[in-house]
């Protein structure tokens, strides 16, 4: 594809680039400092509504899928809850906090990898945790909106951090903390950002390669 032009000022694309935060943002009730969101989720709403994504084709939307996002913004109280997408920084021993979550969506293996980095309050400064899982596109009809929506479902397979390594129905069926993400739908997509619904919250991701 040709390089796609930076978007207009004073589009709703651009001014949620704009206020979007340098490192990631999610609600956190336990920190009266923390800013609220609703200026974010709302600049969501509007990108929401410039196009209906799920009339691209398939072919089209992995395209601009394929590739290494990361998560700039998410809605979501129990992304808060779970102290990041997977949990572990809440299993470690003295706590940990989330400092970033990178997603890389390969069209070739039908594969999605995330890689959720911590930084333990006890022992190295930072720890990845690496999640394999199955992925695909799938139109349904939502019954709330009444319109038919394309989602990117995910499927967990395993996850390895340090020497630790968990896979089969522990994660299929078990990792609670993460069926958050396991099924968003694709409100906006281009070249630089993609906007996600779960089904109470956005996630907001911005590509990096």
């Amino acid at each position: 594809r040709a390089t796609p032009a930076p978007p207009k000022k004073g589009t709703p694309v651009a001014a949620l680039l704009k206020a979007l935060p340098a490192d990631c943002a999610y609600p956190d009730p336990d920190d009266p400092e923390a800013p609220t969101y609703d200026q974010l989720t709302a600049l969501c709403k509007d990108v929401a509504s410039i196009r209906d994504e799920a009339q691209r084709a398939d072919l089209e939307l992995v395209d601009l899928l394929t590739g290494t996002w990361e998560l700039a913004f998410t809605s979501s109280p129990s992304f808060a809850f779970n102290k990041g997408f997977t949990g572990v920084a809440g299993t470690l021993p003295g706590g940990a906090d989330f400092v970033s979550l990178r997603q890389t969506i390969s069209d070739s293996v039908d594969a999605v990898v995330y890689v959720e980095t911590i930084a333990p309050q006890i022992g190295v400064d930072e720890l990845d945790v690496t999640v394999a899982s199955d992925w695909g596109l799938n139109r349904r009809f939502d019954a709330l909106q009444r319109c038919q929506r394309v989602y990117v479902d995910c499927l967990p397979r395993k996850v390895t951090y340090g020497p630790v390594t968990v896979d089969g129905k522990r994660v299929e069926r078990g990792w609670k903390s993460m069926r958050v993400m396991n099924a968003l739908a694709v409100e906006y997509i281009d070249d630089d950002v993609r906007v996600m619904q779960g089904t109470t919250a956005y996630f907001v991701f911005r590509k990096i390669s």
